[in-house]
Order: C-alpha cells, then sequence, then structure tokens
C-alpha cells in the first residue's frame, strides 16, 4: 500500500516539476520582489514528502529487500565521491557567506533551498533510480513535458494566459506588465510561450530536457510500430511548443546538440537517427514556414537591445566589486545590487545572468571553486565510466552553456530541479544497466522490456 502511494507521488512529482503553484510566505518591503522573498512550492512539498518515505523505507523496513537499501543508506556517506566532498564544501562555505548578507533571512532561506537540493541529488542518485521503473519515470516525465506543450501551444495561439492560476500560470497577455514579449517585423508585440512556468526561458530549459528524455526513450526502448507513430506526434508536440518559446540560447544549444548528436549515433541507430532527423526537418520546416517573419524578428539583435544592456550591467557590477573569499551572501545578490543602484526601476532588480558569476558574488571565490570543482570532477569521472559520446555529457554541456547566459537553473524552482536532475543523471553511471539489477529494488524487468518491445539494454 505505502509503495504503491510512494510510487504514485514519485510519478506526480516527474509530472509537476514545471508546476509553479506556491505560497509566498514572506517578502522584504512593501513591494513584492520575486528574489527578496520565500516559497514554498507544490513540488517542495513532494520532494519532503518522498525523502520521508526514502528515510522510512531505508531504516523502518523489516523485510530483507530494504534491509540492504538500510545498510547501502547508511554507508552512502562514507561512500561519497571525490567530487561529492566538494558539493559539501560549496554546502558548508554557503552557509558561512551569510555572514557577509545585507539580508540574512532571505540568505538563510536560499541556503535551505540549496540543502533541499542537495539532499534531492542524493536522494534521485541512491535511492530513487534504483527504488522505481525507469520506463514508467520516463513516461511521467515526458507526459509533463506534453501537457506543458499543450499549454504553451494554446497560450501562444491566444497571446494570453488560460486561467490556470491552480498550476502556477503566470498573468500573461500583450498588454499586462512583465509579459515577455518582442516585436515582429510589423512592430506588433508576440508573447512568447509560458506553460505554467514563469518565464519562456524556464519553460524552453524543461521542454529541452524533455526532448533529451524522449531521444533516449525512443531510440532505445521503443521499437513497435504503433507506439512509435504515437511518439512522434507527441515529439512533434514538445518541439514545435519548444520553438514557440523563441528562447535564442536555449534553441542554439538544442540545434548544436541535436547535429552532434545525428552524427555521433548515426552508426549506432542508423534507422532511428534517420527517422528522428527527417521529422526534424519536417517540424523545423513547417514552423519556419509559419512563423518566418518571428524568427527573423527574434534573430535580428540590436546593440541596444534591452536583454543583452542589462546583462552587461549586471556582469560588470559583479566584476567590478571587490574580491571576496566568501562573496556577498548566498541569494542576497538583488539586495546588495539594490542598495548600489537605488534609482533604478523596480523591475531591474534581478539576479545577474550567469549563474556563475552569480555563485561567484554570493559565496566568492572558496565557493566558486569548490562548485567548479564539483562540476569538472564530476564530469572526468562520468568519462572514466562512459564513452565520450553519451547523450548524457551532450546535454549536461547544453545546460552548461545555458548558464553563461541566464539564472533561472539557479534561482527558480523549475530550473532548479531541470539543473539537479541533470547532474545527478551524470554522476550515476550508464543508467541502462540499472535494468539489469533486478535484485536492488527496480521494477523494470524482462517482461516490461517485452511489453514495451525493448530489445533490452545496450
Amino acid at each position: 500500500m505505502f509503495n504503491k502511494i510512494e510510487k504514485c507521488l514519485f510519478y506526480l512529482f516527474l509530472f509537476s516539476i514545471p508546476f509553479q503553484t506556491r505560497k509566498i510566505l514572506w517578502y522584504e518591503g512593501w513591494r513584492f520582489n520575486e528574489w527578496q522573498s520565500m516559497s514554498i512550492y507544490f513540488t517542495d512539498i513532494l520532494i519532503i514528502i518522498l525523502l520521508l518515505f526514502c528515510t522510512c523505507n531505508s531504516f523502518f523496513s523489516s523485510t530483507s529487500k530494504l534491509k540492504i537499501k538500510k545498510e547501502k543508506f547508511k554507508t552512502t556517506i562514507k561512500n561519497l565521491k571525490v567530487y561529492e566532498y566538494f558539493l559539501l564544501i560549496f554546502l558548508i562555505v554557503s552557509a558561512i557567506s551569510i555572514k557577509n548578507s545585507t539580508s540574512p533571512i532571505i540568505s538563510w532561506f536560499q541556503w535551505a533551498k540549496l540543502v533541499e537540493f542537495v539532499l534531492f541529488y542524493f536522494y534521485l542518485k541512491n535511492y530513487a533510480f534504483w527504488h522505481f521503473d525507469l520506463l514508467y519515470s520516463a513516461y511521467a516525465f515526458i507526459a509533463g513535458g506534453l501537457f506543458q506543450a499543450v499549454i504553451g501551444i494554446t497560450q501562444f495561439l491566444k497571446q494570453s494566459s488560460l486561467g490556470l492560476w491552480y498550476l502556477g500560470e503566470s498573468m500573461i497577455g500583450v498588454d499586462i506588465r512583465g509579459t515577455a514579449y518582442f516585436l515582429n517585423l510589423a512592430g506588433e508585440k508576440v508573447v512568447r510561450a509560458y506553460g505554467t512556468t514563469p518565464h519562456p526561458n524556464v519553460l524552453a530549459g524543461y521542454l529541452l530536457l524533455v526532448l533529451f528524455a524522449w531521444y533516449f526513450l525512443n531510440s532505445r526502448l521503443i521499437k513497435d510500430y504503433k507506439l512509435q507513430t504515437a511518439t512522434y506526434l507527441s515529439y512533434s508536440l514538445l518541439l514545435f511548443s519548444f520553438f514557440l518559446t523563441f528562447s535564442r540560447v536555449v534553441i542554439l544549444a538544442w540545434v548544436v546538440a541535436f547535429i552532434i548528436g545525428t552524427l555521433i549515433y548515426r552508426k549506432s541507430y542508423p534507422k532511428e537517427i534517420k527517422k528522428i532527423f527527417m521529422w526534424t526537418c519536417m517540424i523545423v520546416g513547417i514552423f519556419t514556414l509559419l512563423y518566418w517573419p518571428e524568427i527573423l524578428a527574434r534573430l535580428a539583435i540590436p546593440a541596444y537591445d534591452e536583454g543583452l544592456i542589462l546583462r552587461k550591467q549586471y556582469a560588470e557590477s559583479v566584476l567590478k566589486s571587490d574580491l571576496h573569499f566568501f562573496g556577498i551572501g548566498i541569494g542576497n545578490f538583488v539586495s546588495w545590487f539594490t542598495e548600489r543602484n537605488p534609482m533604478e526601476a523596480f523591475w531591474l532588480y534581478q539576479p545577474v545572468h550567469n549563474i556563475y558569476l552569480l555563485i561567484y558574488s554570493e559565496t566568492g571565490l572558496f565557493g566558486i571553486s569548490a562548485f567548479i570543482l564539483f562540476i569538472f570532477l564530476l564530469i572526468r569521472n562520468c568519462l572514466g565510466q562512459l564513452e565520450i559520446r553519451s547523450i548524457r555529457l551532450i546535454f549536461l554541456a547544453c545546460f552548461i552553456f545555458i548558464g553563461l547566459f541566464d539564472h533561472f537553473l539557479w534561482t527558480l524552482q523549475q530550473g532548479r530541479l531541470v539543473f539537479w536532475g541533470v547532474l545527478t543523471l551524470l554522476s550515476f553511471g550508464d543508467i541502462m544497466q540499472l535494468s539489469s539489477k533486478k535484485g536492488e529494488g527496480n521494477n523494470y524487468g524482462e517482461d516490461q522490456a517485452r511489453g514495451s518491445g525493448s530489445e533490452g539494454p545496450s
């Protein structure tokens, strides 16, 4: 009974990653600013419940199978990888950085969020990937992406929000202040697709990971013709909605990754890659015919582009600041920037649009050094286990690249879930080997492989 509830909650969590449903607990000052506030999200509650299930299963089960998990959980700290020690060091440095914060309450809250996602990382790596069915997990995750794709496409066609406030949908429209839009060649406002995320770039980053999950699932597991037809229709929705975000950096990352992935995997999976490539070209062609003026408008980046000017301003503020070993305090950049630039428009008070500069500014030289060493050694560990052509290395490179131009992977709930999920996948070794771990609690066995038409692990 409890196992079924736990599984349902985990699949619900995967489905609801992009939901922005939350309760705002507190914010600084008289006017709400996202970066100076504290909120608890629906996905936070699910993570807490799942962690409680994990704890109960690991320590209080009497079954022999879960006794093995109990011993494994107890030795997790002893078996930490070298790169994970740097992750813990980063956590400690982030806590120390709070002594420099001008807004300690926000900094402590953001540190607690960091602890939550570090626990989430270890939960996925040491428990969830072994405990839950991988095939069902992939379906739940992709189903969530399809749900967002339908919402995003409908929003774009309607050029406004759909009233899904209970899922956290933002209020958007051509005349609503704060809406992400651009001007087409005729000078008309074009509202970008949001889904239930707080910004089109966040939806794009989420759908990018869903697309990678789809590529993996389609090329390795799904062989049944009727099922493939349905999956390619779902791919059309995902890719079309992904393009409707008009997120230049994320779409560029996908284009480069898609080309590299096609070149690398064309010999290993010739039929699958050819079909994916042809289908993708068809979708790109249709989208181009329908929205060529909008594409041209987004490709044109004038020197006075507001986004570029703001990114430059935020980056210069960090680079021109004094050198700190422990930074200005985790989660404190906006408060610090506000104090230094008190006469700016209120909506300009945002984090620097580069997660590495943001981490450096908030946690200092010690913090960014520990974080970069964590990422570097994680990649090196992965290279030691896998072929360099692993698709997971490709999409990690995508998100590292995206982090150079935006902050949502580090500052927003949905972006954090995506980012830490990617790091977990990279740390895990070859995920396909899990199908042979039948004694570890993973239900992905031969019967399901036959039921899905799978040829088994490759």
